[in-house]
Order: C-alpha cells, then sequence, then structure tokens
C-alpha cells in the first residue's frame, strides 16, 4: 500500500513538472496570483522530491519558481511600491536560492546514476545544502508576503 502511494505521488510530481515547464512559456502573461499558486504547489513538489531523493524532479519545478522570481523583480505590486528595495531583496533572495538548489539537484541526479544501488551515498552535504536552499526559498516567500500582502488569503 505504501508503495503505491508513493508510486501515486511520484506520478502528480510528473504531472505537475510537465505542466509548470509548459507554465513557464505562459508565466509571462500570468497574474502575480497566480504566479504564487505555482510557485506554491512548486514548493510542495520539491518537498517531496527532496525528502524521497528523486532530485531529477527538482531542476524543473525550481526552474519555474527561478523564472517567478525573475518576474517579480521586474513586476513589483503596488502594495510593495513603497518599500521596493525590500521586495526587490526577497524576489533576488529567492531567485538566488532557486539557481542554487537546481545546481545542487543537477549534482545529485549525477551522482545518483554514477552510485550503485545500496552503495554508500558520501554526498550528505549536498543533500543538506539543497534542503537549505529550499528552506531559503520558503523562507522569502513567507516573509515577502508577511510584509507586502495586503490581507490574509482565503
Amino acid at each position: 500500500m505504501r508503495r503505491g502511494r508513493i508510486a501515486a505521488a511520484a506520478l502528480g510530481v510528473l504531472a505537475t513538472t510537465a505542466l509548470c515547464e509548459s507554465g513557464l512559456a505562459l508565466a509571462k502573461e500570468a497574474t502575480l496570483k497566480e504566479l504564487m499558486g505555482e510557485n506554491f504547489a512548486g514548493l510542495q513538489n520539491i518537498l517531496f522530491a527532496l525528502i524521497t531523493s528523486n532530485y531529477a524532479a527538482v531542476p524543473g519545478q525550481v526552474g519555474v519558481i527561478h523564472e517567478h522570481a525573475e518576474q517579480l523583480t521586474n513586476r513589483i505590486p503596488d502594495s510593495a511600491k513603497q518599500n521596493r528595495d525590500q521586495f526587490l531583496a526577497y524576489a533576488y533572495n529567492l531567485k538566488a536560492h532557486a539557481a542554487d538548489l537546481k545546481s545542487i539537484a543537477e549534482l545529485l541526479v549525477e551522482h545518483d546514476k554514477a552510485t550503485p544501488k545500496g552503495g554508500l551515498q558520501p554526498n550528505d552535504q549536498l543533500r543538506e545544502a539543497a534542503a537549505a536552499h529550499y528552506g531559503g526559498m520558503v523562507t522569502m516567500c513567507v516573509s515577502c508576503h508577511n510584509r507586502f500582502r495586503q490581507r490574509v488569503v482565503e
């Protein structure tokens, strides 16, 4: 039963990855609220991929968040215009964490391909760094929303 749930979740991650990759092209026209919704869904999928060591699923999801962070640097909402520098600091920080997480995930994919099943996993520091950058992305989202969201999201 556990294996079935993991397989179903993995299929969900793959489907969401495909949607998010196709969403990159559409993101240029998306509203800020839509971008945030995609980021939230992507963060959930990244967490699942990190926990299950499915590092191949991470770069596509992180790519969407990285693209959104780039767009945020050019689409400052009205609620943040008075504190533009603080908003941009959050956006650029989010972008940097996403870029670093993507690079680390790509290294882990290559490492895992070269490691025999059941072999030693000496890259615990990379796995921990990936988790730290994931946490950094979440922190930037929460900090920015707490500072600039005009009202509670329902």
